[in-house]
């Protein structure tokens, strides 16, 4: 698509369905049409001054939108077009697509020489906003409309202000196949594909579409209907009347231009005939065997005629390989299987047994896998890899082959191939030992295979920064307090006293910044005065990618020049104690905000924040700042994992 129409918005998102009866509606949508629906009493207040609402979602990352009238009376406090949409029909108002920058759609079009009605800013719902955000009052949005809107096929564009359109295309396989495991609408649908806009004049609307720079689809067969591109395989139809009775005819006298009929993808075209086979009557719903199509009319589904196809069978053959649930089935056990194979077996063994290669551990070890199952130990090794080792990054976002998904399958597959039936419980506190005295005991006993500078010779490399970020400190203790099973790791408890135990793991924790640092001790949570580094020094400039990122490289050399700003770790407080950038306050992104904000200065200074996944967190964060007033803030792109790897200073806690 485009660039200037959309940027990198995700397609078709979602229809505003304006009906009379909410809870009709929602019970006859559910019940009866199958879809997976919020009870009555999730029902939010709308957007709109006096208006109920409630959606349907799909894996896609598409949605419907009902709105209704909370007295089910029209007052003159009701917004004029939901008063004069629901004088005539209820049905569709309008359909919006996404945009990665309404600012840029709005640029774009009006150089087109469309006119528009301002950029609107609003929360999808009106409750009073307060704590994270995202977490109250619905998502917050922009959109931009047309002038001259009762040309009802004109789309509305819509950007949500939380949403990271650039890793939502990266990670849609992640998205669609958490979507496909966790989401089940009864009759089968897994997103809208399309939407049918009635209009009256093809050759018009045509040319609109081709103006905002929608690609048309070759579609030789239909005289009264254009098709255009959106996203993937979605699409948009206009289409016009063939004869003066019929359907598209009908619609356009009584409600005027505008989305006759919505297209949805499902599973299996035989269940879903016979869900709705059982459910509605005969005269309901029609069959197309050549398009593959079951349609369902117009006035038994609100005022919309309701089209289900199959989805694209690569679409299908990808959600079975990646379906992830309480147990994997045969199709993705064998995905898995088969990722395990191209990517760890030439290092771990083919059975998992390890040492085939750079002294692999063995991941068929309980041990291992019982106290990683409840972290991110795991999750991340393989995500970020291992800097200066054999052992690559294989996220795709870090250059690696995998996507987020493939490799939460890999790991799960790794769990249930160990028999593993529970995780270990280890605590999360840290471990507080003498660290001369670890010292010491490394050299007499762990030296021989990790290296005397934790490099590794026949075992893993525990000077590895990424390593150490990412093991606690209770994890490093069992490994060797209890050894690693199926491995030359023994158990140390029989040799080792506690407090010797205590004090090589606290001189590992102590060698996060690398093995050569001087000795280092735990820093204490930063009092607020302490908030602000180098107070009297000069701001740092900064770079921002997209006016949110700062490159991991700029605010090292910001702490190297002692500028001031602040720094915020979104992550756990654990994970702060485990590792943090020097001078970083933490404040996890699930705590209220309002026991920090108001000791983050409100003027001219930057506040940085990361965390580790690496935007998630401290997306949230920093939109919840954004929304407080705060503006020059920004998110260390890297995350702390790279930061760490990079070689970068990083410190311990209490």
């Amino acid at each position: 698509m485009p660039y200037p129409l959309l940027g990198d918005g995700i397609g078709l998102e979602k229809v505003t369905f304006l009906v009379k009866d909410l809870k009709k509606t929602r019970n006859y949508f559910a019940d009866t049409l199958g879809f997976d629906m919020g009870k009555e009493d999730t029902f939010s207040k709308g957007q709109f001054e006096g208006t109920l609402t409630t959606g349907i979602y799909f894996p896609d990352l598409t949605s419907i939108e009902f709105f209704a009238l909370q007295d089910s009376l029209i007052t003159k406090n009701t917004p004029s077009f939901i008063a004069d949409f629901l004088a005539v029909d209820q049905g569709i108002q309008k359909y919006s697509l996404s945009s990665s920058s309404v600012d840029s759609t709005y640029s774009w079009l009006t150089k087109q020489g469309f006119q528009l009605d301002s950029i609107k800013s609003y929360r999808t719902q009106a409750t009073t906003r307060k704590g994270w955000s995202g977490d109250n009052g619905g998502s917050q949005e922009k959109s931009i409309d047309f002038k001259n809107a009762n040309k009802g096929y004109f789309p509305t564009f819509l950007q949500g202000i939380d949403s990271d359109y650039k890793q939502m295309n990266q990670m849609w396989k992640t998205y669609y196949g958490y979507g496909r495991s966790f989401s089940n609408h009864p009759n089968g649908v897994v997103g809208i594909v399309g939407f049918q806009i009635a209009v009256d004049s093809l050759e018009v609307a045509s040319d609109n579409f081709q103006n905002m720079g929608f690609i048309e689809i070759e579609n030789k067969n239909a005289k009264n209907s254009v098709r255009f591109k959106v996203k993937r395989h979605q699409e948009l139809e206009l289409k016009s009347p063939i004869s003066a009775d019929d359907e598209i005819s009908k619609f356009l006298k009584k409600c005027g231009s505008g989305v006759f009929s919505i297209r949805f993808e499902v599973k299996n075209m035989d269940s879903t005939f016979h869900y709705f086979k059982q459910r509605l009557p005969k005269k309901a719903f029609s069959i197309d065997a050549k398009k593959s199509q079951l349609i369902i009319k117009r006035e038994f589904a609100q005022g919309v005629q309701l089209e289900f196809i199959p989805e694209p069978k690569e679409q299908a053959i990808m959600a079975q390989k990646l379906r992830i649930g309480e147990k994997l089935d045969s199709v993705a056990s064998k995905n898995a299987a088969n990722l395990y194979q191209k990517y760890c077996a030439l290092c771990h063994a083919k059975n998992r047994e390890g040492y085939a290669a750079d002294n692999a551990p063995s991941l068929r070890s309980h041990s291992l896998l019982g106290t990683s199952k409840n972290s991110n130990f795991m999750r991340y090794t393989i995500q970020f890899g291992r800097a200066n080792t054999a052992m690559a990054g294989y996220l795709d976002s870090q250059g690696g082959p995998m996507e987020y998904i493939e490799i939460e399958l890999l790991l799960q597959w790794l769990y249930e191939q160990s028999g593993l039936e529970k995780e270990i419980e280890i605590s999360r506190e840290p471990v507080k030992g003498d660290i001369t005295l670890g010292a010491k005991v490394y050299e007499n006993n762990c030296a021989v295979c990790h290296g005397k500078k934790g490099q590794g010779i026949s075992a893993p490399a525990l000077g590895n920064p990424m390593l150490l970020a990412t093991a606690t400190d209770e994890f490093l203790k069992y490994a060797i307090t209890e050894g690693r099973d199926g491995t030359p790791m023994a158990a140390f408890k029989n040799v080792l006293s506690k407090k010797e135990i205590n004090g090589v793991t606290a001189f590992l924790r102590s060698r996060a910044s690398g093995w050569n640092v001087p000795k280092t001790t735990p820093v204490k949570v930063p009092k607020p005065e302490e908030y602000i580094l180098n107070p009297k020094n000069k701001n740092p400039k900064f770079t921002l990618k997209e006016g949110l990122y700062v490159p991991a490289k700029q605010v090292f050399q910001a702490l190297k020049d002692s500028a001031r700003f602040v720094i915020l770790d979104a992550r756990s407080t654990v994970a702060w104690r485990q590792t943090h950038i020097p001078g970083a306050v933490p404040v996890p992104y699930y705590e209220e905000p309002e026991t920090f904000i108001n000791d983050i200065p409100k003027d001219d200074t930057w506040i940085i924040v990361y965390c580790a996944c690496p935007h998630a967190a401290s997306r949230r964060v920093v939109n919840t700042l954004r929304r407080y007033g705060f503006k020059k803030t920004a998110i260390i792109d890297e995350g702390v994992l790279v930061w760490a790897q990079l070689g970068y200073p990083v410190l311990h806690g209490e």
